[in-house]
């Protein structure tokens, strides 16, 4: 497959390998139909979560990190930023007892080795000067002050995803706005951008891709590979979109606004 669609950098979250209901053959199109300098993982790429009751790992899901393995290989920069279904990756303890657990876990941790990991990271855009690039898992009280919950509700989640996947989106999208806004999640954004004088925030988390403008900063979210596939890219000459796989494999610029046709 040719790669037309040649980025700066390319933005991805919540991907979720290792749980049954990631579009790991989406992901792969995506990956082998684009180049990139940089490529940030945005958190939520490999779900240690759903592999602590029962591992699983498909032909599919190591295809998907081959490749992001043979990207770095070939020269691309590629930061993971973890989350808190990967968060064993923020604790060195807990990564050397991942290597140790069983070959399978051994493999995948060798490939997570090459890259750079950080819990937040400062991008340097072309055009938009400093934005700060974390998974946003640090926003939401439910994941920071109640991990037992937050696990619970995600195995409600992925339960509902196989029966109806329509309605656990929906379910999902309405829990994390209430969540959100009990949080002051865009408050916390706000506050984040001026303390650090950055221009947006980009993040994933709550599987909800989109942009949005703000009068001092803009947020972007990356969306996910269980529901919405989609991505975050900066252009070569500076511009950010949002883009999503449809259901016919090809890739669309999306927005939540529809008037909204990325940061340029």
């Amino acid at each position: 497959m040719n790669k037309n669609n040649q980025y700066k950098s390319i933005f991805l979250s919540d991907i979720h390998l290792g749980f049954n209901g990631c579009q790991n053959e989406k992901l792969e199109h995506f990956l082998k139909s684009v180049s990139c300098e940089n490529l940030y993982l945005v958190g939520d790429i490999i779900d240690f979560w759903s592999m602590e009751d029962k591992f699983y790992w498909p032909e599919g899901h190591q295809r998907a990190l081959s490749i992001f393995d043979e990207m770095f290989k070939n020269g691309t920069n590629i930061f993971y930023i973890s989350g808190n279904h990967d968060d064993p990756l923020r604790d060195q303890g807990l990564k050397e007892n991942l290597k140790l657990k069983n070959d399978d876990y051994a493999q995948i941790m060798d490939v997570l080795s090459n890259f750079n990991h950080e819990e937040k990271h400062e991008f340097v855009s072309i055009k938009h000067g400093k934005i700060i690039v974390l998974h946003g898992d640090q926003y939401d009280a439910v994941t920071s002050n109640a991990k037992w919950l937050s696990k619970f509700g995600g195995m409600l989640y992925d339960a509902l995803i196989f029966i109806n996947r329509p309605l656990s989106k929906y379910l999902k999208n309405l829990t994390k706005k209430i969540v959100s806004r009990a949080s002051g999640f865009q408050d916390l954004v706000k506050k984040e951008c001026q303390k650090g004088n950055y221009s947006g925030l980009i993040c994933g988390h709550n599987h909800r891709p989109e942009i949005l403008k703000f009068k001092t900063h803009f947020y972007l979210n990356t969306g996910d590979w269980v529901e919405s596939c989609s991505a975050i890219v900066e252009e070569n000459e500076g511009t950010i979109k949002l883009l999503k796989i449809e259901e016919d494999l090809k890739i669309n610029t999306i927005s939540a606004n529809k008037n909204n046709n990325g940061i340029h």
